[in-house]
């Protein structure tokens, strides 16, 4: 082939693209380049293109053997420097090409789908996230997937060893070997080496060179052409940057059984070490709970896949500490332990920000910006510099803010925090700043599971009952029994509505065991908490003791006393000793009528309880009588709890009068009121009700779904529930034995099993569906 023009790239390069008949931005369509790229090449103004780019212009433009190296011929020499080892437009460089990692990259798939998206509209991306979480392996494939959009390749410049913000250009200046000219700056050097290329360039590790975001930025904004990919615990804080948060790894497995990417990951790793390792199905538990404990993160996984060589998974879990104390040789010193991991992080923060990091370490299971500021505030840490603090540490990856509020810490970093707040000889203070906060916050919300706060309060409490019990925990371990004591009677409703009755039970019962030198309203309080979690769990003999404690430290205390006599007409009432729980009952009423209005409450559920006693004496219109006033009282004050404990009673009164429509009305409104508070054992007994109108309605097909479901949540709940609801166990009999009579043996019990996989909303919609068939 003749060349035409003068013999430059640029002019071979028109002369080809015109005989093709294509434009500019026609022949950059089809080689993946920009017009800019291809004007700057026709120009003149770029002369010595990368291989890829090369290649990529021969195959859009059809190019034969001859004219492909027409094509080679028209590009200068590369000084000795530059110059690529292979041929130009057939081979590669083979210069600082991406590393090959020796093991596959699991369970991020979606991410680099999402990083490579991401390239394709936004020149400077920051991949952040904690040390350990897989930044680097990310970057690196998710450059590889988007090579070939770039004409000139890819660089990546690994700046960990780096010391000083100053050396971070010049490290780039190597990577993309640009020509060092002493009278101009090194920034100069770049730009003029790449204007013109289409790059990308992977810049690893940019955390501890922060100061020199600005001179990347202005790099960037130079050169159309270049894009870069950053990784960094910190984003780089710069205008035209897109920062994406790297996440853990999923550590649940997926419902069809399939390993979570966390587990697959930690299995891989400790199978190349020793074969088979965890692939007992007997293994699956040990290997998920490490899983969980490690947060997902990859490098500790990796560190302690390390040592699958000597320790199966049950004993891999037992020594987690141990086993993330050292890693493979091969990766760098700073990722070798996860103490070192983290120490490098903090390394980079200010004094007040590791301050604030050693103190995140009292919480467990996250914190809000109101609580770790109440509690900074006890450790003498002022208001102002919280934020301050808290910017830099979530900046860095230490604490990761969620949408909702939430502030928390990976395991691995807890733990971390945690070990540095007792170096520092801080525990102790934090500690107890600590429980008198969470003490504070039970108290705060203990009034509102009574009146339309209730699910406020609950929700609240969800969230905080980890700080709660390790509050109560570190407590007791110090030799403070009385905040745990005062914990216990502040948080029983709390268990009671959410289902924790063992747990409030042990609670309670433990700061008991210590309470010597306790006040007695501390005491008194203390063992009503007890009391009422051990008769929500069928052991009415040790509620009965706890209240009559109870009652002998009561005083004059008009609130303890109507508690504690409740409870004893109670137990009077699940003994069947009606003419005692009455009078019990009516004794409770009159202490909660002078106690004011903390003890409205025991006013209103004293009516209800004595319209049940009315209720199995057979006197149905004064049970009605009884049970509406508590009803009353109830509505008053917006209690849900209150409330479907009257709606329940009344339930029954009119079932046994034969009224199913005000039985069901009173059915749909208590399950209405049971749901928003997520009372589980009180759903139970609306379920079983359920089952009994149904089979009274003809409705045979509801009645084992509504039994099988009552029976799950029971066995989940680990006890049979409220003594004070009197329920006909004859009638549910009956209910069962007629839809088994009518649907047959084997139909009814598939229905039962059915009906035991339900959801609490699933079941609950049987009985808000009255004159339909179910199942």
């Amino acid at each position: 082939m003749e060349t035409r023009g003068d013999g430059t790239l640029g002019s071979v390069l028109r002369a080809m693209r015109e005989d093709a008949g294509l434009s500019q931005e026609e022949l950059a369509a089809r080689a993946g380049l920009s017009p800019h790229a291809i004007s700057a090449l026709e120009r003149g103004t770029r002369t010595r293109p990368y291989p890829h780019t090369l290649r990529s212009l021969a195959t859009a433009l059809d190019l034969d053997e001859d004219q492909r190296a027409a094509l080679l011929a028209a590009v200068p020499s590369r000084s000795p420097r530059a110059a690529a080892p292979t041929s130009a437009v057939d081979g590669t460089s083979g210069r600082r090409e991406l590393p090959v990692p020796t093991t596959p990259l699991i369970g991020r798939d979606d991410d680099v789908g999402r990083v490579a998206d991401l390239l394709r509209t936004n020149r400077l991306v920051t991949l952040s996230g904690p040390g350990g979480v897989g930044k680097t392996r990310l970057s690196l494939a998710a450059a590889a997937s988007v090579r070939d959009r770039f004409a000139d390749g890819v660089r990546l410049v690994e700046l960990a060893p780096l010391l000083e913000p100053g050396q971070l250009l010049p490290a780039v200046a190597d990577a993309v070997d640009a020509v060092r000219d002493p009278t101009r700056s090194v920034a100069d050097d770049i730009v003029d080496r790449l204007r013109g290329q289409h790059l990308l360039l992977v810049l690893d590790n940019v955390e501890h060179l922060l100061a020199a975001a600005s001179d990347v930025a202005a790099i960037v904004a130079a050169v159309p052409d270049l894009s870069v990919l950053a990784t960094s615990r910190a984003p780089l804080r710069v205008r035209g940057e897109t920062e994406y948060a790297v996440e853990p790894l999923e550590v649940d497995d997926h419902p069809d059984g399939t390993p979570s990417p966390a587990a697959r990951l930690l299995l891989d790793r400790a199978q190349r070490v020793k074969p088979g390792w965890g692939a007992d199905p007997a293994d699956a538990a040990a290997v998920g709970a490490t899983c969980e404990r490690l947060a997902g993160l990859p490098l500790a996984l990796e560190l302690a896949a390390a040592r699958a060589r000597l320790l199966d998974p049950g004993s891999l879990l037992q020594r987690l500490d141990t086993a993330l104390q050292a890693g493979p040789r091969d990766l760098p010193p700073r990722q070798r332990t996860m103490r070192a991991t983290l120490d490098w992080s903090q390394g980079l923060l200010d004094a007040p920000a590791r301050r604030l990091l050693r103190l995140m370490g009292v919480f467990v299971g996250g914190t809000t910006l109101v609580d770790l500021e109440a509690i900074a505030a006890r450790v003498g840490i002022a208001h102002d510099e919280v934020v301050t603090s808290l910017e830099e540490l979530v900046e860095h990856s230490l604490v990761l803010a969620e949408g909702s509020g939430r502030l928390r810490m990976l395991e691995p970093v807890a733990q971390y925090a945690r070990d540095l707040l007792r170096e520092a000889g801080e525990w102790d203070s934090a500690a107890r700043a600590h429980a008198a906060h969470y003490l504070t916050v039970a108290e705060t919300n203990h009034s509102s599971y009574r009146d339309g706060g209730q699910v406020a309060a609950l929700n609240r409490i969800d969230l905080e009952h980890a700080n709660l019990t390790a509050a109560a925990e570190r407590s007791l371990a110090a030799g403070d029994v009385e905040t745990p004591a005062r914990m216990a009677w502040e948080l029983w409703l709390y268990w009671w509505l959410r289902g924790g009755h063992d747990h409030g039970r042990r609670f309670a019962e433990t700061a008991l065991h210590h309470a010597a030198d306790l006040p007695d309203d501390v005491h008194a309080r203390a063992a009503l908490a007890a009391a009422t979690m051990a008769f929500a769990m069928d052991d009415v003999t040790a509620a009965s003791g706890w209240w009559a404690r109870s009652h002998e430290r009561a005083g004059d205390d008009p609130a303890i006393l109507s508690n504690a006599v409740a409870g004893e007409g109670l137990v009077a009432l699940v003994d069947g000793d009606l003419a005692l729980a009455r009078d019990r009952f009516e004794a409770a009423m009159h202490h909660a009528a002078v106690g004011g209005p903390e003890v409205q409450w025991t006013w209103g559920l004293a009516h209800v309880w004595l319209g049940t006693v009315a209720l199995l004496e057979g006197d149905a219109d004064e049970a009605v009588r009884l049970i509406e006033a508590g009803l009353d009282s109830a509505r008053s004050r917006e209690d849900r709890l209150s409330s479907y404990i009257a709606l329940y009673n009344l339930f029954q009164v009119e079932l046994g009068r034969g009224d199913h429509v005000a039985a069901r009305r009173h059915l749909e409104e208590s399950t209405r009121l049971s749901l928003e508070t997520g009372d589980q054992a009180n759903l139970a007994y609306l379920l079983d009700a359920g089952a009994v109108l149904a089979a009274a309605s003809d409705q045979h097909a509801r009645v084992p779904l509504l039994l099988g479901a009552a029976q799950a949540i029971r066995e989940a709940q680990g006890a049979q529930g409220y003594g004070y609801y009197r329920p006909d166990p004859a009638a549910i009999t009956a209910a069962a034995d007629d839809a088994r009579s009518h649907l047959g043996p084997d139909r009814y019990d598939d229905a039962l099993d059915t009906g035991r996989g339900f959801s609490a909303v699933h079941a609950a919609a049987l009985l808000r569906e009255p004159g339909e068939t179910a199942g």
